[in-house]
């Protein structure tokens, strides 16, 4: 394989970061709420435990099949028929998870932001940016995923910053809803921090393969797993449980009231960092929609195929955006998505050790 269509582990730890850190960050604290309390911190700790498992699922089942992605190596599992489905399935899945992220982010920036904008133009801000880095190499993709992660640290930093205001009692007794409630609510994290599903179509790209690529997977596992408790643990600290159950976007909100000297609306400044990650997470989407849908048209080269995939994403997008379908239309993607970040790949793989299906060494 070409050293222009590699990437190598650190790339590949910035792949699965930024594309699970993504839209669902800023409702995440108050739907976590809506289920645990405020013991929605710790089900995040649980939940990343959770996805180490489905992680390792993920790895054996790549590591069958070194040089091949999903698209490429169900067909010698299950056969081209089956294949041809679970792969028209996974387009289908990569293209509703850009519309959705298309959907939220427009919605925020709408309320938050350019009030007066119309959709379309806040659509194509996202879609023209996003489409134009997808059709780039997955090297470019790995290396501009690296260069933005930067700026987590300031994102980390600024809600640090309103700790001073945090009173720790909102959130004791800890434990206070029971351990069934706690674990019950990891349904919610999970959703949140899908996109370490991506391994499936990236892992032929990475340069050192086995254990090395195992460790740059779990590192952003748990990267992801203390970023997202991290942010939920200080609104819960900075909102009371009254505040909380009002508050749709607490992380927002809360650094609304923040300023200094110089910077007068920390919410915007946070906002700004927050569309790079969606981008991020809308690109990877849109690569493996166009991946797959290159696969199964038989392109050889997937410039086209991703072209058709933001089409189609921007077009579906357009539909309603208010607040109430969005959520419905996320509830039936959050169900969905537990067959293809773990259903699909457990089948595959189980079946694979069954009859000791495997690529064969070059």
């Amino acid at each position: 394989m070409k050293t222009t269509s590699t990437i190598n582990n650190a790339q590949l730890f910035f792949i699965i970061f930024q594309t699970q850190v993504g839209v669902g960050v800023l409702s995440l604290p108050s739907s976590l709420y809506a289920e645990a309390g405020t013991d929605g911190w710790i089900t995040l700790m649980i939940t990343g435990g959770a996805i180490q498992l489905v992680v390792f699922i993920l790895y054996f089942l790549s590591k069958r099949f070194p040089s091949l992605t999903l698209f490429e190596y169900a067909p010698k599992i299950v056969g081209k028929y089956v294949a041809f489905i679970i792969s028209f399935l996974y387009v289908a899945f990569a293209i509703a998870t850009a519309v959705i992220v298309l959907e939220l982010f427009e919605t925020t920036i709408k309320t938050w932001i350019l009030f007066r904008t119309p959709m379309l133009v806040i659509l194509l801000l996202l879609t023209v940016s996003g489409t134009y880095l997808a059709v780039g190499k997955i090297k470019v993709m790995g290396r501009f995923y690296q260069f933005v992660s930067v700026l987590i640290i300031p994102l980390v930093l600024m809600s640090a910053y309103t700790l001073k205001d945090a009173d720790i009692r909102y959130i004791l007794p800890l434990g206070q809803n029971g351990m069934g409630t706690i674990f019950k609510a990891t349904q919610k994290g999970i959703v949140s921090m899908l996109g370490f599903e991506i391994v499936l179509f990236v892992y032929p790209y990475v340069q050192n393969k086995g254990k090395a690529a195992l460790k740059s997977l779990t590192l952003a596992n748990i990267a992801v797993t203390s970023l997202y408790t991290f942010l939920t643990f200080t609104t819960y600290v900075f909102f009371s449980p009254g505040q909380l159950e009002i508050i749709p976007e607490p992380l927002v909100y809360m650094l609304k009231g923040v300023s200094f000297i110089i910077v007068d609306r920390v919410d915007l400044l946070f906002l700004s960092i927050w569309i790079i990650s969606v981008m991020t997470s809308y690109v990877s989407y849109l690569y493996i929609a166009g991946r797959g849908i290159q696969h199964l048209t038989k392109r050889k080269k997937t410039t086209g195929s991703i072209l058709v995939a933001a089409i189609l994403a921007l077009i579906f997008s357009m539909f309603s955006h208010d607040r109430y379908t969005v959520e419905m239309l996320s509830s039936y993607h959050a169900k969905a998505s537990y067959f293809f970040a773990l259903g699909f790949p457990l089948v595959l793989l189980l079946v694979s050790l069954l009859f000791k299906k495997k690529e064969e060494s070059q």
